[in-house]
């Protein structure tokens, strides 16, 4: 198995291409209907295994990304097609490391990944290519190549929560309806960046040093602290802490934040992620100065940096290794239809965020 572990854009950007054997699928609600039957039948065969040899079962949630409505699509748009799957798995977390919370995080990860491919390569289930599953995995990040009925075969990446952050991690992961689940999710790691914050499937965080804020970049001597794992108040959450950093007034919230309807965790929208995000920039610009590493002294000098931010990682988008392995027209046909996708949407923010 390979030793690289991707970081959480990494993840994004190079899901469902780590095998030419995928490239000529093409997904449609139906592939999501059959491959969701095949995890549930995993899900419940692992299961047992867990509970034979006493540690706590798996809950296998649901696809996520693009996927997030294969059953309305199903029924209502049967044509049509996704780039990649990813679904949603809730591991708990075992106390492994001196109850260090973030490395039992990880070395928890680590350990039932090391034991789902170890049963995967003692039982062989159908439909699932074992040894090509684990050339294409890592200790951190596990994939699926599923074997269809029809002989063709799709990745599925297996995006790790945990108990305490499955509702945030799935908002985090849902995108705007009949859009790219990039487009939203680069916002919110476009808005992290500026923040000098994480706001990743774990939650909105910060790292503090003696407790100095220092950039969430930072790791030697950190500690994290949490600011939100709301999805409906987590901006009005930011704006409040770090209104808190800054001042001993009390948290005077701007009129636009004030007035902000959030974020419908089931259906978000980029529109209500950027009004929020005003309303943010209002608030802190009553500060006169705000950030971590990076300061800004008015509402418009940091939406121009996070319009700048955004444009930087929306064109990575483009860029990315992934497309390297492009060898099929399908393949390229995608590239064409990413690059579209990025100008549109870059043009799209700017006019949310004027």
């Amino acid at each position: 198995m390979k030793q690289i572990i991707p970081t959480f854009e990494e993840f994004l950007n190079e899901g469902g291409w780590a095998t030419v054997k995928t490239q000529d699928t093409v997904i449609t609600p139906d592939i999501i209907a059959e491959c969701v039957k095949i995890m549930k039948r995993i899900e419940g065969d692992f299961n047992k295994h867990l509970v034979s040899i006493n540690l706590p079962e798996l809950d296998f949630s649901q696809p996520i990304g693009s996927g997030t409505w294969w059953e309305e699509d199903l029924q209502k748009n049967p044509d049509k097609t996704y780039g990649d799957i990813d679904y949603m798995i809730s591991y708990p977390i075992l106390d492994l490391t001196n109850k260090n919370s973030r490395k039992d995080e990880i070395a928890t990860v680590k350990l039932y990944n090391e034991e789902l491919f170890n049963w995967l390569r003692k039982t062989k289930p159908k439909n699932i290519d074992v040894e090509e599953s684990i050339e294409i995995s890592s200790p951190s990040s596990a994939k699926l190549l599923i074997k269809l009925d029809n002989n063709k075969y799709v990745q599925v990446d297996l995006v790790v929560t945990h108990t305490e952050y499955k509702d945030w991690a799935i908002f985090r992961f849902t995108p705007e309806r009949g859009i790219k689940g990039f487009v939203i999710g680069k916002m919110y790691t476009a808005l992290g960046y500026v923040l000098e914050i994480s706001i990743q499937p774990r939650g909105v965080r910060a790292k503090f040093v003696k407790n100095i804020m220092v950039p969430f970049s930072k790791r030697k001597d950190t500690e994290e602290k949490l600011i939100s794992l709301s999805a409906e108040t987590f901006i009005y959450d930011i704006a409040k802490f770090f209104w808190e950093q800054s001042s001993d007034e009390e948290f005077l919230p701007s009129t636009t934040l004030s007035k902000w309807k959030g974020i419908d965790p089931k259906s978000p929208k980029l529109k209500d992620l950027c009004d929020g995000i005003i309303g943010l920039a209002d608030t802190l610009e009553q500060l006169g100065e705000f950030g971590t590493v990076i300061k800004y002294k008015s509402s418009k000098e940091f939406l121009d940096a996070l319009i700048d931010k955004y444009e930087d990682v929306m064109k990575e988008a483009t860029t990315s290794s992934k497309f390297k392995k492009a060898q099929t027209p399908a393949a390229f046909v995608m590239i064409e239809k990413v690059k579209k996708i990025v100008s549109e949407n870059i043009k799209r923010a700017k006019e949310y965020l004027k």
